[in-house]
């Protein structure tokens, strides 16, 4: 078992639980803690989001959490670290956001998981020696794409990022989702600036690709 202290940055939707992703407030380092129980597919239940008083865990709250020795080895998201079910989260300290980004600065990079499309083939993936599936990253001029299915309703983002003009990334932010689950069908501008946590998907079984998602809107 070995212990570290993160702060959350990321609580997304992922099926009817959690994808929840944070840097480790000593290294910097992205770690996405996740369930060892298979059948939530890496996910993290609401019960586990709890501190022992029953509060809920919040973004920018710094959390102490207790990790297995057992390895993810999980190929496209090398940042997947299993924690032990049988501690609770612990809450240490909250930051703000800009306090994280004067100490820590963001994920700059040219392109957003590497190439400019919002997916990207998971063997393609898995041929880069530098894998990483979480960035944190500035844009602009964010529009959210509102679409209807036969089911429910499916959520986009296009934005501004170093110059370019990026289209139809998944969102996965909740509350953003919330925010425009009654909206019509179209496209509504969102903010002018912000600071987004970009999270890169496991493969999807249909087609192997893996889909770069706002996980998390600042």
């Amino acid at each position: 078992m070995f212990i570290r202290k993160l702060i959350i940055l990321a609580e997304s939707a992922k099926y009817n639980n959690f994808c929840v992703a944070g840097v480790d407030i000593d290294t910097g380092k992205w770690i996405r803690p996740i369930s060892e129980k298979p059948e939530l597919e890496e996910a993290v239940p609401l019960d586990d989001l709890k501190y022992p008083d029953g509060a809920r865990v919040e973004l920018l709250d710094v959390v102490e959490i207790k990790f297995s020795d057992r390895s993810a080895n999980n190929p496209i998201q090398p940042e997947n670290f299993f924690y032990n079910e049988k501690y609770f989260w612990q809450k240490v300290d909250r930051v703000t956001l800009q306090e994280l980004i004067d100490k820590r600065g963001y994920d700059l990079r040219d392109k957003i998981f590497f190439s400019d499309e919002r997916s990207i083939f998971g063997a393609d993936v898995e041929k880069i020696s530098a894998r990483e599936s979480l960035l944190l990253l500035p844009v602009e001029n964010l529009f959210i794409s509102v679409e209807d299915t036969k089911d429910h309703k499916k959520f986009f983002a296009d934005f501004d990022y170093r110059g370019k003009r990026l289209l139809r990334f998944s969102v996965g932010d909740i509350t953003v989702r919330k925010k425009f689950e009654t909206n019509d069908a179209g496209k509504y501008f969102f903010k002018d600036k912000a600071t987004v946590v970009f999270s890169l998907t496991n493969p999807f079984h249909a087609n192997y690709q893996c889909y770069k998602m706002l996980a998390q809107i600042f």
